[in-house]
């Protein structure tokens, strides 16, 4: 288990079939996850599920990690891919349940998977593909100091259009350094009688009636 603030990281597991097949068949996360091929079924979720699996025991970490409120649901997965083994590359997919969008868990997610990579297994260079219209990834992504690297024209296609995909990564020093930046807005806030930079603040959790 990986801790995050409002979210914790675990490893998938075979049990995790059902809720992976139900996501990957939703055309509205696939929409936001940049996916567009045909309906998977069951199995073949379970055959990528085995794989996953498999690559985990060579990697020595987790392949694709369920990300689940701190009461335990389900509410998204990331998948770290590795590019690269020598240059301790990865590739980073996150995925938020539909019901869970617009309570500002992205920001929560995403940093807790970065930390894990860079502070706990090493990885030199995290780097991630999004749609150039998706306008909150690509906000996240630079909010935690992506760099864009460079661009796949029409790459994508959806509702009879094609679109670019956009290439952002992140180093290890980029890392340290925006959580060097980090610390000291922190202090620096502190001094001021606030507990949190403002850009933490907005990515709580927020409660809804009913929640």
């Amino acid at each position: 288990m990986i801790p995050g603030e409002a979210i914790n990281l675990r490893a998938v597991e075979r049990r995790d079939a059902p809720l992976l097949h139900r996501w990957f068949n939703d055309p509205v996360l696939m929409r936001g996850w940049g996916w567009s091929a045909p309906v998977r079924s069951l199995a073949d979720v379970a055959g990528q599920l085995e794989e996953w699996l498999a690559r985990e025991g060579v990697w020595g970490r987790p392949e694709a990690l369920i990300v689940e409120s701190l009461d335990g649901d389900p509410i998204g997965l990331v998948v770290l891919r590795v590019d690269r083994p020598e240059a301790r590359s990865v590739e980073l997919s996150l995925l938020i349940d539909a019901d869970h969008w617009g309570r500002r868990f992205g920001t929560d997610v995403l940093q807790t998977a970065l930390e894990a990579c860079f502070d706990g297994w090493g990885v030199h260079r995290v780097g991630v593909s999004v749609e150039e219209d998706n306008e909150p990834a690509l906000a996240l992504y630079c909010s935690l100091g992506f760099q864009e690297e460079g661009r796949l024209r029409q790459a994508a296609y959806h509702n009879g259009r094609h679109a670019d995909i956009l290439l952002y990564g992140l180093l290890a020093t980029e890392w340290s350094a925006h959580e060097e930046e980090e610390t000291n807005a922190v202090t620096h806030s502190g001094r001021l009688g606030k507990t949190l930079p403002a850009n933490r603040l907005e990515d709580k959790p927020i409660s809804h009636a009913g929640d």
